[in-house]
């Protein structure tokens, strides 16, 4: 079949894009001409899939946005496809591969006077044009949270959704040995002492990751230890949060986005995401497989995991920035417990089924496309 795959722009190291390119792959080795309509593209283009940018114009997000459609619309038109996958919330597509929270949901607590917005209205209309259409697409979702959330705001039929299992690497587990070892060699390039406490976040868009959360955190504890780090990885404005980090009295260091943060994750002692929302939270499982204790909020979609494994801990909501103050200061304060959590971590990855989101997307595609 030829299989279009529509995202408003790809990147490394976004999360919505890794699942995007992912799928695109598995599809594609399933034997099916893929292509993705993008507006833009950063990065390498694998030679399995055909990539067709359409450019950005408009000043706006929301006008680009509805330039993209109309430019999308016609290339459809055009090539004929069997059927088009969008991982934005994209009118006319015959799946949708729901990454993204649903936005009726995350922004259900916003004052009245935030909905009157431009943006609040444009996003919410563009969804409800999505579910609330004759054309409603069959929906992928990565947890049953977002089936409820799509069906308490837009009644879809919970025929509609399909769940998948998450889609993390697989990775050997290292043995004690090896793993202290690959702590130690990144240490030493980072100047970063063994003795120390690295608190490490992963995530592209710092905001609604809750990087200023994780400051707070940071900064109410920064006498807990003598020698107490912090690292970020992942892309995002940084210039805001360094003013912040500056006060936090420890060392906080920004990495940007990096395609070896496999070294991170074994070098540092927890893993601090506490996000304002996330349909999923690809990290918290990542940090799993490593063997690394996650701190984060209920409001990831794959916390659940953190609490089954008893690997971490996880902030209910309505959130506290002091139960994370207390809980933080918990992790940096419990070598013993981080040490069982490292154990739990482990058994955990090798027990359950993280890795095989994008192969079983591939073969739903090719199911919904085939019996249509």
């Amino acid at each position: 079949m030829k299989i279009a795959f529509a995202l408003y722009d790809y990147y490394p190291f976004g999360g919505l894009q890794e699942d995007c390119l992912a799928t695109a792959l598995a599809t594609a080795e399933r034997g099916h001409e893929v292509t993705v309509i993008t507006r833009t593209w950063k990065g390498a283009k694998p030679d399995e899939i055909t990539i067709c940018l359409l450019g950005k114009q408009g000043w706006s997000n929301t006008s680009r946005n509805d330039h993209y459609f109309r430019d999308l619309a016609a290339v459809k038109a055009t090539h004929k496809f069997d059927g088009m996958i969008a991982f934005n919330r994209i009118p006319m597509a015959d799946i949708y591969f729901a990454a993204d929270p649903c936005f009726r949901e995350r922004t259900k607590f916003w004052p009245w006077w935030r909905k009157l917005g431009k943006r609040y209205r444009y996003y919410a209309a563009l969804e409800s044009s999505v579910f609330s259409g004759n054309h409603t697409p069959q929906t992928l979702v990565l947890t049953d949270r977002e089936t409820d959330a799509f069906h308490q705001h837009y009644g879809t039929p919970n025929e509609q959704f399909h769940l998948l299992t998450p889609g993390v690497k697989q990775i050997s587990q290292l043995s004690e040995e090896e793993s202290l070892q690959k702590r130690e060699v990144l240490r030493r390039e980072l100047g970063t002492t063994p003795a120390a406490t690295v608190a490490l976040f992963v995530g592209s868009g710092f905001r609604i990751k809750g990087l200023d959360r994780a400051l707070q955190a940071l900064r109410a504890n920064h006498s807990e230890v003598e020698d107490l780090e912090f690292w970020v990885i992942g892309n995002g404005k940084q210039a805001p949060y360094q003013s912040l980090a500056k006060k936090t009295a420890i060392s906080v260091r920004f990495f940007g986005g990096r395609d070896d943060v496999d070294r991170f994750y074994n070098a540092a002692d927890f893993l601090l995401h506490p996000a304002y929302s996330e349909s999923a939270g690809k990290v918290l499982l990542e940090a799993l497989t490593h063997g690394l204790p996650v701190l984060t909020t209920d409001t990831c979609g794959y916390a659940p995991h953190i609490s089954r494994a008893v690997a971490g801990a996880v902030i209910e909501s309505p959130f506290s920035q002091h139960t994370l103050n207390q809980t933080v200061k918990n992790f940096i304060q419990s070598p013993e417990q981080r040490r069982t959590m490292r154990q739990n971590a482990l058994a955990y990855a090798a027990a359950e089924d993280l890795y095989s989101c994008h192969t079983k997307a591939a073969e739903l595609i090719e199911s919904i496309l085939a019996s249509r």
